[in-house]
Formats: C-alpha cells, sequence, structure tokens
C-alpha cells in the first residue's frame, strides 16, 4: 500500500469517525444537559451515556492507531505511543463489552417478571447491583490494559514499518503477564456473551408470551403498546449482534498466539471498530423516543437555516 492509498483509506476512515463522534456526542449532551427540569438520570439512561463515552475513546484510540500505523510508519509496541494508544483500544474495548452486556441485564430484570422473592429483591435494587458489577470489573478491565506492555516482539528491527508494509510478529504470551490477560480477556469475552444471550433469549420469550396474553386478553388493544415493546427487543439484539462483531476482531488478535501486524490487517481493524461505533450511536439514538425526537428537532432546524426563504423571512 502506497502512501496516497492509506492516506486516502485514513480520510475515508476518518469521515465515518466523525460521523460516530457525532451521534455519541449528541447522546452524552442530552442525557446529561439537556434533559426536563427535574427528570432524573435513571440508570438505563447512565448506562446508554456510558456507553456512548467508551465508544469514543475506542473510536479516537484505534484511529490514532491506524494513523500512527499506515502513515507514521510506528509499529505497535515498537514506543510508548504505540503502547498507550493500545491500552486504550483494549480498555474502551473492554469497558464497552461490559456496559452493554449490563444494559441487558438491566433490561432483563426489568421487563421480565417473576413470583420469586430474591428475583424481585433484585428488581428492586437492581440499580445498585449494575453499580457493584461495574466496579468489580473495572480491576479486570485495566489489569487487560497491560497487555500491550507485556506482549513482545519478535525480532524487533526499529519503529519503522518494514520494507513489505509489514512489521515484525509480536507473541502475545511470551512474558508472565501476557500468560494472565490473554486467557483473561478471552474468559471476559466468553462471559459477556453468555450473560448478554442468556438477557436476551430471556426478554424475547417473555415479550412474546406477554404479547401473545394482551392478544388474548384483550382483542382491540392499542398497538402502541406492542410497537414500544417490540422496539425496546430490537434495541437489545441490535445491540447484542454490534457486540458480537466486537468481540470477533477483539478476540481473535488474542486467541492467535504470534500477530503479524501490517497495513491492510490494520485497516481492515479500523474500519470495521468505526462500522460499530457508528452503529451503536445510531441504534442507541434511534430506539430511544427522548433522543430520537431530540435528533429529528435538531434535524428540522437545520434543514430550517438551510432553507433561504425562512432566511428572506426572518430578515
Amino acid at each position: 500500500m502506497d502512501f496516497i492509498s492509506a492516506l486516502t483509506a485514513v480520510i475515508a476512515n476518518g469521515l465515518l469517525v466523525v460521523l460516530g463522534l457525532t451521534g455519541n456526542f449528541f447522546i452524552i449532551i442530552c442525557n446529561l444537559f439537556f434533559r426536563s427540569s427535574g427528570e432524573k438520570l435513571h440508570m438505563g439512561d447512565m448506562l446508554v451515556s456510558c456507553i456512548a463515552v467508551s465508544t469514543v475513546a475506542l473510536d479516537v484510540s484505534l484511529y490514532l492507531f491506524m494513523v500512527l500505523f499506515l502513515l507514521g510508519g510506528m509499529c505497535p509496541n515498537s514506543n510508548l505511543t504505540m503502547q498507550i494508544s493500545t491500552f486504550f483500544i483494549i480498555v474502551a474495548l473492554s469497558l464497552n463489552s461490559w456496559l452493554i452486556t449490563w444494559l441487558c441485564v438491566y433490561y432483563c430484570v426489568k421487563i421480565v417478571n417473576l413470583n420469586n422473592r430474591v428475583f424481585l429483591r433484585l428488581q428492586q435494587n437492581i440499580s445498585t447491583v449494575i453499580c457493584c458489577c461495574l466496579a468489580g470489573t473495572l480491576p479486570i478491565i485495566f489489569l487487560l490494559g497491560s497487555f500491550p506492555f507485556s506482549a513482545a516482539v519478535v525480532n524487533h528491527s526499529g519503529n519503522s514499518t518494514t520494507q513489505n508494509n509489514s512489521c515484525p510478529p509480536t507473541e502475545t504470551m511470551s512474558k508472565d503477564l501476557g500468560q494472565v490477560t490473554v486467557p483473561l480477556f478471552i474468559m471476559q469475552n466468553i462471559v459477556t456473551l453468555v450473560l448478554m444471550m442468556s438477557s436476551c433469549c430471556t426478554i424475547v420469550v417473555f415479550l412474546y408470551g406477554h404479547i401473545r396474553q394482551m392478544q388474548l386478553s384483550s382483542p382491540d388493544i392499542s398497538g402502541s403498546s406492542q410497537e414500544n415493546i417490540i422496539r425496546l427487543a430490537k434495541k437489545i439484539m441490535v445491540l447484542a449482534l454490534l457486540y458480537l462483531t466486537c468481540t470477533i476482531y477483539g478476540t481473535l488478535p488474542a486467541i492467535i498466539q504470534e500477530i503479524k501486524y501490517n497495513k491492510e490487517y490494520v485497516l481492515v481493524l479500523s474500519l470495521m471498530c468505526s462500522v460499530t461505533c457508528l452503529g451503536v450511536s445510531a441504534t442507541l439514538i434511534a430506539v430511544n423516543s427522548n433522543l430520537r425526537q431530540k435528533a429529528l428537532s435538531c434535524m428540522n432546524g437545520l434543514r430550517g437555516l438551510s432553507d433561504p426563504s425562512v432566511f428572506s423571512t426572518n430578515l
């Protein structure tokens, strides 16, 4: 890949990053600053805002990694800048995975109704439980972030890429810390995947039975309540699919005990991340009624500003 091709790829990927950042910053600003008077920030909204923050960190750090690799000629683990960038990528990816998982668990506990004393106690204190779970996963996340400082470069020959646009292989299990972080990273993805899929399946089964029961008891029931329930189920399933995408491109390099970096691999990795981050922000906005209404209002306002007739009327 020559310099012109690399520069074109960086610019094209940058446009996706800008779109994703716009959506995620819109979510953060609306949830934190543009709320109705007296309206509290619920746990679901807080988790959505945290997902947006971690998505921004993941998108920016991986884009910086790609720019340094494609245009700067810096190999992973070749200097402190690349190691710090990789640290933020792993931390943001892990945090994003746990946040989406706990959001699915939160909605599962809130939606599903069981006549069980333990479940009812959990339903009443779900916000506290989620906060404790997030606090418990933070040490694991920062331990995984130490991975770039534990991986060793095989036959490292300098800070630049080699003549064939690739870097020396990186052994992920060459040091004691790497032998801990790599299996822990794989185990984390398995645990979050099981929790998320279990929550999604429980929600879908419960909602299907609930809708059938409403149709049998009240055949003339309005479709608005059913649409809200189905919209929420779609939100959970889309987030689960996006998480699977993150898991695939985040776990496969760790499973391979020797990573060979080249420009094509890093470019595809960054593009997948940008598309996923854009999909996360679009999903969170589309299925949330408040965010969706505010987004439509902003679009109508921008459309009005661009209309020459409106400008001439104001004059």
